[in-house]
C-alpha cells in the first residue's frame, strides 16, 4: 500500500517539479516580488512532496521486510513438516517390521517349541537386528545432517580421494559386474579442502551410482580443472532422474529408491558439505540415459 502511494507521489513529482520552475520563471520575469514568494512556496511544496514520498518508501521497505520474514518463517515450517514426515516414514517402517517379528517370536516362545519354530525365532531375531541397525543408520545420518561442522583445510589430491572410495566399493561393483571407467586428469593441482568430508561426498555419490546401475552397467568417473576450480563427475548408466524430480533430489528425506533402500539424506548431506567447502554440485540427467553428478570445488 505504502509502495503504491510512494510511486504515485514520485510520478506526480515528475510533472510538478518542471512545471513549478516554469511558473516561477514566468512570474519572476513579470513580477519580481511575487516571483520570490512563488519560489518560496514552490520550495516548501516540493519539500513536502519529497518528504511524503520518502516516508512512504520507508514504510514500504518495512512492510517488505516483514513479508520476507513471514515468507522465511512459512518456508521453515514447511521444511520442518517435510522433514518430520520423512522421519516418521523412515522410522515407522522398521518399527512395524520389528513389531511383527516380536509378535511372531512371542508366539514361538513356549516350552515345547519345535525345531522349525526355533529356526523361525532365530530368523526373526536377525530381522530385528537388521531393522534396529537401519533405525540407527537413519538417526546417525539425521544427526550428521543437522550437525554444523567446521571444515579442517588441508592439501589433498582429488584423484587420490576418488580412488580411495572406488577401492572401498570394489567388491560390490565386481559382484554386480559393474564396469568402472576412470578418466583422471593428471594436471589437477592439489586442492585446499577437508579430505574426510570430501571423501564422504564421493562415497555418497558413488553409492548412489552403484544402486542406480544395479547390475552389468557402467560408472564413468572423470576429473578435470579449469581456472581456479576442480571438477569430479560421477556418471552412471542407470534409469536416470525425471526432470520434475531433479529439483527435489537434494531435499532432506526425498528419495527415488524403493522403501528400505535409502533414507534420502545422502544428497542433502553431500550438498551441504560441498557448500561448506566453497563449492556446489550440479546434476545432469535424462530418463533412460543415466545421471551425472558433478562436484565443483575451489582449488
Amino acid at each position: 500500500m505504502n509502495l503504491a502511494r510512494a510511486k504515485r507521489v514520485i510520478h506526480l513529482g515528475q510533472y510538478a517539479y518542471p512545471l513549478s520552475y516554469l511558473v516561477i520563471l514566468i512570474v519572476a520575469y513579470e513580477w519580481p516580488f511575487a516571483g520570490s514568494v512563488a519560489a518560496v512556496l514552490s520550495s516548501i511544496g516540493l519539500w513536502l512532496i519529497l518528504r511524503s514520498s520518502a516516508c512512504s518508501l520507508e514504510q514500504a521497505c518495512d512492510e517488505q521486510t516483514d513479508l520476507k520474514n513471514q515468507l522465511v518463517q512459512s518456508q521453515k515450517i514447511s521444511a520442518l513438516g517435510e522433514i518430520s514426515t520423512g522421519i516418521a516414514h523412515e522410522i515407522n517402517n522398521p518399527l512395524s517390521i520389528i513389531m511383527q517379528e516380536a509378535e511372531l517370536m512371542r508366539t514361538n516362545l513356549h516350552s515345547d517349541s519345535t525345531q522349525k519354530e526355533m529356526d523361525e525365532l532365530r530368523e526373526s531375531l536377525d530381522v530385528v537386528f537388521q531393522q534396529v541397525e537401519r533405525c540407527s543408520d537413519i538417526t546417525h545420518k539425521l544427526l550428521d545432517f543437522a550437525r554444523k561442522r567446521h571444515p579442517v583445510t588441508q592439501c589433498a589430491d582429488i584423484n587420490r580421494l576418488l580412488l580411495d572410495m572406488l577401492n572401498l566399493l570394489q567388491s560390490e561393483t565386481e559382484a554386480k559386474n559393474i564396469r568402472i571407467v576412470k578418466i583422471f586428469s593428471a594436471d589437477i593441482p592439489k586442492i585446499k579442502t577437508d579430505p574426510p568430508l570430501l571423501r564422504q561426498v564421493f562415497l555418497n555419490l558413488l553409492n548412489n551410482a552403484v544402486q542406480a546401475v544395479d547390475k552389468s552397467g557402467e560408472i564413468l568417473v572423470t576429473t578435470w580443472n579449469s581456472d581456479d576450480m576442480a571438477f569430479a563427475q560421477i556418471r552412471d548408466t542407470g534409469p536416470g532422474i525425471p526432470e520434475k524430480e531433479i529439483k527435489q533430489i537434494f531435499n532432506p528425506f526425498y528419495t527415488t529408491k524403493p522403501p528400505g533402500k535409502g533414507t534420502g539424506l545422502g544428497l542433502s548431506v553431500s550438498l551441504r558439505i560441498v557448500n561448506q567447502l566453497g563449492g556446489y554440485i550440479t546434476v545432469d540427467s535424462e530418463p533412460g540415459k543415466g545421471a551425472a553428478f558433478t562436484v565443483h570445488v575451489p582449488i
